[in-house]
């Protein structure tokens, strides 16, 4: 998961910038007299009237005390606390400034910065999405400090080293593996038909012209004696047109003679024609028409024989069971070529154009990368999902991947030139109004880091 801090981290020495990925904080509270007396000292400090503004510009937001009685920032501050008693060694805070000594501890400024968080719903939200920041986050650089290094080891935390990538702006949707309908095909019969029997299996791979089934057509007797009679008449009109031809030559006819001859052998020609388109639309080949015309067998059956080479996808009729025409019979596809098609959001899909690059991550493995290019953005969007439709072409091996396989999109709309951080993903947590990751930085000592979330690579 891609992670751009939104403030600078500050490392001392050779400390290692760390994503904790679990956190568990027992603080431990002082029984001591003087703590007792420091807490009731930091609690009036803070119970200023409701009708006082604190003062905002005396806040340091790093450590979260007023700026003015900072001792991180401005360590010269200690003495004068030390010397007028309001100093807890063990956690080398002044006492009034210990949040682990003084749990309940809220200065003004924090209760106006929460005042101005704007209101959410309480309810549950479900969301694909990433939540987005609230701009005012009172969480974010907020000092998490433990009583030894003893109570870390006993929270159990896991840390882990974030890792630096260069990061390509993209575009994320759900997505799905379908046919390249350029290479599909369903194939039909133009005349009702039954199927007698099968030659081809589902999954079997076929070549162009091959026969895949045996049909039966109440029909195909008409259109077979139509087009041996339509035969017939063009070798008479034929014929007459020859020796009328000769006639005219020989100036014994007359001119329109021969050109009312001439029509009707043109007219008859056709109706050859058409004969003949309707035996091909049916699904007759060049040779079983020849066969049909040497024998002149008018029978209800004849061969389906594919349009493409492909892969045999489905058989959709059933045997004997008489379909009107144009009804799908099969559906052939070349499954090495294979499509992306994703559903894009309304505010996404201005960002896409054809030719970018883009990913397919497969829900089963989500380690396993197809790459594409975009080749198709549609200009409307879908009214009940409000998403457009994207579709790319798989450029890498698509052996493995199914149409109808389920998984998401990435699609990257413009060069990587962007350097980002990778956290773990489970290092990422959501406080309420931002994400959020745990940076160390001493053995004992934490800030919660607010993140921007982008697309991720495996874990991170």
């Amino acid at each position: 998961m891609f992670a751009n801090i939104l403030k600078p981290i500050t490392v001392v020495a050779v400390a290692m910038i760390l994503a904790v990925t679990s956190l568990s904080c027992n603080g431990r509270s002082e029984s001591s007299s003087d703590a007792k007396r420091a807490s009731q000292q930091a609690e009036a400090a803070v119970s200023e009237p409701d009708t006082l503004s604190p003062d905002m510009a005396d806040w340091c937001a790093e450590h979260r005390v007023p700026e003015s009685g900072c001792t991180l920032c401005h360590p010269a501050l200690i003495a004068k606390f030390k010397a007028a008693g309001d100093w807890c060694g063990e956690h080398n805070l002044p006492e009034s400034h210990c949040r682990i000594c003084n749990p309940d501890l809220v200065f003004p400024q924090e209760k106006a910065i929460l005042e101005s968080a704007p209101q959410r719903d309480s309810g549950m939200g479900i969301s694909i999405f990433f939540p987005k920041n609230s701009p005012n986050c009172a969480t974010d650089g907020a000092l998490i400090q433990f009583a030894s290094a003893k109570t870390v080891e006993r929270a159990g935390l896991t840390i882990e080293p974030v890792l630096s990538a260069v990061l390509s702006p993209s575009v994320e949707a759900p997505a799905e593996i379908i046919l390249d309908e350029t290479n599909t095909a369903v194939v039909t019969s133009s005349i009702p038909v039954l199927v007698l029997r099968w030659l081809a299996q589902p999954g079997q791979v076929i070549k162009s012209g091959e026969v895949i089934a045996e049909l039966e057509s109440p029909e195909m007797p008409k259109l077979k004696g139509d087009y041996l009679e339509a035969q017939a008449n063009w070798r008479v009109r034929e014929q007459e047109l020859k020796r009328k031809e000769e006639l005219r030559k020989q100036n014994i006819i007359s001119t329109a003679t021969y050109e009312a001859t001439l029509a009707s052998a043109q007219v008859t020609q056709v109706e050859l024609a058409k004969a003949e388109g309707f035996l091909r639309a049916a699904g007759m080949s060049d040779d079983e028409l020849q066969e049909f015309l040497t024998k002149k067998s008018v029978t209800p059956r004849y061969w389906l024989r594919t349009p493409v080479s492909g892969r045999l996808m489905r058989r959709d009729a059933k045997l004997g069971e008489l379909l009107p025409g144009g009804t799908p019979l099969t559906l052939i596809s070349d499954l090495s070529l294979l499509w992306i098609e994703a559903k894009v959001r309304e505010q996404d899909v201005k960002k896409i154009k054809v030719g970018q690059q883009m990913e397919f991550l497969t829900d089963a493995s989500a380690n396993r990368r197809f790459g594409g290019k975009v080749i198709w953005v549609a200009q409307y969007l879908d009214q009940e999902t409000r998403t457009a439709t994207v579709r790319g072409k798989i450029l890498s091996s698509s052996d493995r991947l199914n149409p109808g396989e389920f998984g998401r999109a990435i699609i990257y709309t413009q060069a990587a030139n962007t350097s980002a951080v990778l956290v773990p993903k489970n290092a990422v947590q959501w406080e309420g109004c931002c994400n959020v990751v745990f940076v160390q930085e001493a053995q004992d000592r934490y800030r919660p880091r607010k993140v921007k979330i982008d697309i991720g690579e495996a874990d991170y």
